[in-house]
């Protein structure tokens, strides 16, 4: 004779907040709607008797369709009086299939680590895993099969430290995959900084460019076609920003360039064929006061990072921190007035009279030199 257990109503069951189930998931959604729900059964104590109906009313579209079938097929009281092991055996035979679970028992003995991705290697070796406990038990070898498909920088250490649980060798590799981006972070820092700072040991970066660029080294050949001397296949020469390998049509400055005056991408606003530009009727400087006109071109850093010329980053200049752009293409260097002061060093006054007209449409006086 069976006794009825004093247990939770259905009110207080769907309190609990179980997650519904459609059944066309695949097998993995099936084995994780178990589990919530044999939680929710915890959590709501309810009674052996109860656990069955509570949970098959959660069924809906194709699984509500499948169950329907069963209550047709044993009536509803059979059905309803199985106990939960019987209920869990019954809808992995329906909704997680043999050639299904062999599909991802492959898939199980194939995954690998890809790149860095510790969290999504993990979380995929044990869904695997709960699916196909046979190949995955016992924890000896699910220790080997994690190992083994971890990537091979960090594989042989956490080999060679012979984690006893399945716990410490996720641990270790969690440790060690953390440790392996940032020195892979600092070893890409190392080679930049050297890189900027092998163009900076042979002199002013512009002075190295005219020499590249417009080849007065002797041992560079004459090119015949932009007729300028460089070295290997001539890649062409761009009228826009000065810069060879590549055409004005494909310069990417030119594309990102945006005029002030009437919008258009392509040039600058003194270049603007919209521009109606006043009569000079001011007379000339006179003879070692003369003006020498300069542009500057401002970027944001997202058009510096598009721009395979620019570099940007904070350095180190006489031991203070500033933010420094490298523009190979450049013939001058600009620095903040105030960053001057803090440099402390003393200015010289020049001879010419610099003005430069910045992307506003705004032109500023230079006169001194650091």
């Amino acid at each position: 004779m069976k006794v009825a257990t004093l247990g939770c109503t259905y009110k207080e069951f769907l309190a609990c907040k179980p997650v519904e189930f459609a059944g066309n998931e695949g097998a993995t959604a099936a084995l994780r709607w178990l589990e919530k729900t044999e939680a929710v059964i915890k959590i709501s104590k309810c009674a052996e008797e109860d656990k069955v109906m509570y949970a098959s009313h959660l069924f809906k579209e194709e699984a509500l369709e499948w169950w329907n079938t069963v209550l047709q097929a044993t009536g509803s009281d059979m059905a309803y009086a199985m106990n939960w092991e019987e209920f869990r055996q019954l809808v992995e035979r329906k909704l997680c299939p043999e050639y299904e679970k062999e599909q991802i028992a492959n898939k199980f003995l194939s995954h690998r680590m890809v790149d860095v991705d510790y969290r999504g290697y993990t979380s995929k070796f044990f869904e695997y895993a709960r699916i196909v406990p046979t190949l995955a038990s016992p924890e000896p070898v699910l220790n080997f099969c994690y190992i083994w498909g971890l990537i091979s920088e960090i594989r042989d250490i956490v080999k060679a430290a012979r984690p006893r649980t399945i716990d410490d060798a996720v641990e270790s590799a969690n440790t060690l995959t953390d440790g392996l981006v940032r020195t892979r972070e600092e070893n890409r820092k190392k080679e930049l900084a050297q890189k900027i700072t092998q163009g900076f040991r042979g002199g002013n970066a512009s002075n190295n460019f005219k020499k590249r660029g417009t080849g007065q080294s002797s041992t560079v050949p004459f090119c015949c076609t932009c007729n300028r001397k460089h070295f290997g296949k001539c890649k062409g020469y761009c009228n826009f920003c000065k810069i060879l390998g590549h055409q004005e049509e494909d310069c990417r400055r030119k594309k990102s360039t945006i005029c002030f005056n009437c919008g258009e991408a392509g040039h600058f606003r003194p270049d603007c064929p919209k521009l109606v530009k006043p009569a000079d009727n001011k007379a000339k400087p006179a003879e070692g006061t003369t003006k020498k006109n300069a542009r500057a071109f401002q970027l944001t850093t997202q058009e510096a990072d598009l721009i395979p010329d620019v570099i940007t980053g904070t350095f180190l200049v006489h031991n203070i921190y500033a933010k420094v752009l490298f523009d190979s293409g450049a013939n001058q260097s600009f620095i903040n007035t105030s960053f001057c002061q803090a440099l402390n060093l003393p200015l010289t006054t020049l001879r010419q009279i610099y003005t430069v007209e910045n992307a506003d449409g705004n032109s500023i006086h230079i006169d001194k030199v650091l």
